[in-house]
Formats: C-alpha cells, structure tokens, sequence
C-alpha cells in the first residue's frame, strides 16, 4: 500500500470518530439543573455587624486631696450606689487636729460663759481690797520718803546721831567686858587652869570689840557732818517716785474695780464670741479636711477598673477607680459605608452577646454616623437597647442584626439564584435552554430575595453560580 492511501485511510477514519462523538451528544439528554419557582413570602431584610457597649456615663473617680490609700473598699465588676463609700486615706493626724479643734470650742464656750455672766461678788470684793492695799502702802511710803525730805531740808540728823551714838555706846560696853574675860581667862591660864586655845579665843573676842568700837565711832563721825545737797536731791527725787508710784497703784486697783462693776462688757462678749466662731470654724475645717479623706462614688454604676491599692501614695485629683452606669448604655456598631441608604433612625435590631447567646435582647436604632472613616469606609451606628440586661459590661463585644426592610406576601426566590449582569438578574430554562432574565430586587432575607420582573411560572436556577447562560438543560423543580 502505498504512502498516500495509508494518509485516505486515516483521514476517514478520523471524520468516522468524529460523527459518532457527533451523533451521540445530540441524541442524549440534556444535564438536569435544579430549579424553582418565585414563591409569596414574608422577607426581612437585615445588616448584621459587629458592636461593643459603650456606657453613657462613666466617671474617673478621684481624691480631692492628696496621701497614702487607707483601704479599697470595692473590686472591679462590683456594683455601687452614688455616694457609697469606696475608698479612705489615712487620717490619723487630722484626727489628733480635730480633737484639738474641739477641745478649743469647749474652751471658748466657757469663757463666753463666764463673761456674759458678769463678775462674780468675790472678785468684786478682792478689788476693793487691792485698793485699799495699794493706798495704805503707797500713802506709807509717801509719808516716809516726805519725813525723810524734811529732816535732810532741816539741815540735821538728829536720828541718825542718835542712832549711831546708841551702837557706839554698846561697842564699848562690849569692848570692856572683853578686857575683863580676857584678865580672868590669863589669871587661869598661868595657874593651869586654862590651855592656850581658850586664851586665844578670849583674845580674839577682845580684838573684835575693839574693831567694833572703831567702827561705831566712826558711824557717829558720819552722822554728825553737814548734810550734801545730793543727798536733799536724791531725797526729793524719792519723794516723786513714791508719789507716782502711789497714784498709779491706786488709779490702776480702782479701775480693775469699776470694770468689775461695769460687767459684762459689750466688747469682751464680743470678742469671746469671735474667738467662739474662730475655734468652730476650725473644727468645720478640720473636718473637711477629714471628709476629703474619704472618696465617695460620684455615680451609681460598675466598678471597671481598680487604679490603686492600700498604701500606695497619691495625688489630688488622680483616678483611683472607674466607674460606669449600666443603667444608660449604648451599643456603637460600625458597617459598611454602603448600608448607609439602608440604616434610618428607629429602626429595630436584634442584639446577641457571645457569651449568652441564649438571651438575646431588641435594641433601637438611634443615629446613623454623622462620621465615616475614611480609611476603613465604615459608618458608626448607635442603637440604644429597649431593655438593659443584667449581665451587660462596658466594652462588651456584641452581634447585632439591623431590620431595614420588611415586605409582607413578596415574590421571592433563593438568595443564591440571583447573580450580577450589568444590574441584577437570575437564570431561568425556557425551552431547554437556560437564559437570562433581568429583576430588581427589593429586599434581601437571610435565605430569599424579594424580587420584581418574575412571574410565578418561571423556572428559576437555584445555584445560579454553577450554570453558564445558553447552555442546556433538563429543568428539575426542587420542593
């Protein structure tokens, strides 16, 4: 056989294949795709994100003064009530001040006391008698100081000659009764009777007379010389002073005496009343300062979070713990900014916490943006819960589902019938081949799509995305 029919050959037996493969697509039946027909439904349609809880309120709770930290009278997750007492600093040295502090009140009360009442009879009676004294001794002096004058003005001293003549006339009567001794006491001492220590005590005894009566002649020398004119200044001088002396003693007893008598004065009520208001005002102070030891709750709320623990030092103002009011909480959602025309304010949702997905609870929503990040194309939505459940916590994180669309008795069809072409549309097989139709979709559920531009005949794809428009087949409607 030769090259050229052996190439015949081939060639029609390849054509032959080639009309069977042909022959045998076209006699077998097309595939079968799963369809359905657009069925009347409820839909609600829905966004769904994530949230966290945000309260309201919450507040940094601070000392409004300065120390150690005493005690820390509550952990983080208990529950307290405006002005309940949460933590202390200690107050030992205030609490010494305040004792102090009203020991004073209780001092500046008596006084107050005793002067509003007046002088009492025995004081009255020992001011008389101050200035009875005070006369009689300051009259006595001044009479003293006046004799003195006139005898010094006289020009004699007659008192002081007589005096120093009397000591002079007792010297020497003293001076002979030791010359006598002493004659006795040597008579004895040569006969043996006496030792030489006694002698020299008598002589000694003589000696001291003798020096006596020199001394009491010369007093009598004195006394007897004319009187210098100093002595008359110096004399006059003391006059003046007892004088002075006198009247300012008198004048001063008889003054405490007419204020005695004058009590109770209108100016020292006054002012023991002003030292009253003074001791009391101290006491009010130390006890403020003994309350800002004390740190109240300013809120009813969740302790959050525990800043400080007993002994640790702090300043005025710092946070020693942090509370939040549950009872005013927010949810803060955040979703794509394309959801935008979807969201409105008063719409429902539908909250669920991971860790009680047994006990979901409704919330509203109350404000859609204003802000949008940019960055993330994400708007912020705030809801706010109808109900607040028990077991909420600040920064909870939470699932929540946004109703934004509810259609009663809608045409509906599988949510993965419907595709995107140019708009979008779902596959229908009309006589065997499965083509194209395009709908407007009203709203989207969890399952169905509620569509316009169906009829109820249609026979609709289910899995849209399995299927290639203009291919053929078999229609098999699903239940």
């Amino acid at each position: 056989m030769t090259r050229g029919r052996r190439k015949l050959f081939v060639a029609l037996g390849v054509v032959a294949i080639l009309l069977v493969i042909i022959g045998v697509r076209f006699t077998l039946p097309a595939p079968k795709v799963e369809v359905v027909r657009p069925a009347q439904r409820d839909v609600v349609e829905v966004v769904v994100a994530t949230g966290r809880i945000r309260a309201l309120v919450q507040s940094e709770v601070g000392s409004e003064t300065g120390g150690v930290v005493e005690q820390v009278l509550v952990r983080e997750g208990d529950a307290v009530r405006a002005g309940q007492l949460v933590a202390q600093l200690r107050r030992g040295e205030l609490t010494e001040q305040l004792l102090a502090a009203q020991t004073a009140v209780e001092t500046a009360q008596r006084e107050l006391q005793q002067i509003s009442r007046g002088s009492r009879p025995e004081e009255i009676a020992r001011a008389r008698a101050e200035l009875e004294q005070a006369e009689q001794v300051g009259r006595a002096r001044l009479e003293a100081a006046l004799q003195r004058l006139r005898q010094l003005e006289s020009g004699g001293r007659q008192e002081e000659v007589a005096q120093a003549q009397a000591a002079l006339s007792e010297a020497e009567a003293r001076r002979r009764q030791a010359e006598a001794d002493l004659r006795r006491t040597r008579q004895l001492y040569e006969a043996g009777a006496l030792s030489r220590a006694d002698l020299e005590k008598v002589e000694t005894a003589l000696e001291a007379a003798r020096a006596a009566g020199e001394s009491a002649r010369a007093q009598v020398a004195l006394a007897r010389q004319p009187v210098r004119q100093g002595e008359i200044e110096a004399a006059r001088a003391e006059v003046r002073s007892a004088r002075a002396s006198y009247e300012q003693s008198v004048r001063a007893a008889r003054a405490n005496l007419q204020l005695l008598l004058r009590k109770p004065l209108r100016e020292e009520v006054e002012v023991a009343r002003a030292r009253l208001r003074q001791a009391e005002a101290n006491v009010r102070l130390v006890e403020e300062r003994l309350r800002q030891r004390n740190v109240f709750a300013p809120i009813s709320g969740i302790v959050v979070r525990r800043n400080v623990e007993p002994g640790q030092s702090v300043l005025p103002g710092q946070s020693l713990l942090a509370l939040a009011d549950m009872n005013r909480v927010e949810i803060l959602m955040e979703t794509d900014e394309a959801n935008i025309p979807k969201l409105a304010a008063s719409q429902p949702a539908i909250v669920v916490v991971p860790a009680y997905r047994d006990q979901p609870f409704r919330a509203t929503v109350a404000q859609v943006g204003p802000e949008i990040d940019a960055l993330r194309g994400v708007v912020t939505v705030r809801l706010k819960p109808d109900t607040i459940p028990p077991f909420l916590r600040p920064d909870m994180t939470v699932d929540v589902s946004v109703e934004v669309r509810r259609l009663s008795n809608a045409l509906t069809v599988p949510v993965s019938a419907v595709v995107a072409r140019s708009g979008e549309a779902v596959f229908v097989v009309q006589d065997g081949v499965v083509r194209t139709k395009p709908i407007k979709v009203l709203a989207r559920g969890e399952e169905v799509v509620a569509v316009e531009g169906l009829n109820p005949q249609d026979l609709v794809v289910r899995q849209a995305l399995r299927i290639r428009e203009g291919q053929k087949a078999t229609p098999q409607l699903s239940r």
